[in-house]
């Protein structure tokens, strides 16, 4: 009987050993794969701000994967030209986000911001209009910052969205299609700077 006692106390420790070891492998596993956190402002010619979202940044195997959760209580529900939309209100010029629809890898490098643009494509129109017009596109030109990334204003045509592109063609909106933006737009840069690691 003691020997059975003796036996049932060595597997018991053996057991909280090996729970107590998986543990401390799970925490410092956690701790690498940490989320880098960012803020997402958008910003006006005044510097203004407003907080549209966050973006969590984790590493990937080809560069870093990224998600963004939009801050709803920036944006307001619109139905435009038959579809929903999520628009940032304003008195002269309302932006509504406009969801990129295709294959997205969602990942981005040191070099190569191109997902992180897409993801934080906007449309524009007046107050008064009923409908929207890809027409009146607006692409953010990102690239790095001390802090994060700074995206600058750029206006394009998004109607080549209104087609799927080639298959495996995860850019279709030309480069060389966009251009500098008049002064009418109130949203001129959106920043995403780090907030923890």
């Amino acid at each position: 009987m003691g020997e059975s006692v003796s036996a049932i106390n060595r597997q018991g420790w053996r057991s909280r050993f090996v729970i107590a070891l998986l543990t401390v492998v799970l925490k410092v596993g956690a701790v690498e794969a940490a989320d880098d956190l960012y803020r997402i402002l958008g910003q006006n010619q005044q510097q203004e701000s407003v907080v549209l979202g966050s973006l969590k940044l984790v590493d990937s195997a080809n560069g870093k994967s990224y998600r963004i959760e939009w801050n709803e209580g920036q944006f307001e529900n619109y139905f435009l030209s038959m579809r929903p939309f999520k628009c940032l209100p304003h008195p002269v010029q309302v932006i509504c986000h406009l969801p990129y629809p295709y294959e997205i890898q969602r990942r981005i490098s040191e070099d190569d911001l191109t997902d992180l643009e897409y993801d934080l494509l906007f449309l524009h129109k007046t107050p008064q209009e009923y409908g929207i017009n890809a027409w009146n596109g607006l692409y953010f030109k990102f690239q790095r910052s001390k802090n994060g990334f700074i995206g600058e204003l750029r206006e394009t045509d998004l109607n080549v969205l209104q087609a799927p592109p080639e298959e495996g063609e995860l850019r279709p909106i030309d480069p060389d299609a966009l251009y500098e933006p008049s002064d009418k737009h109130w949203l001129r840069r959106i920043i995403i700077d780090k907030v923890r690691s």
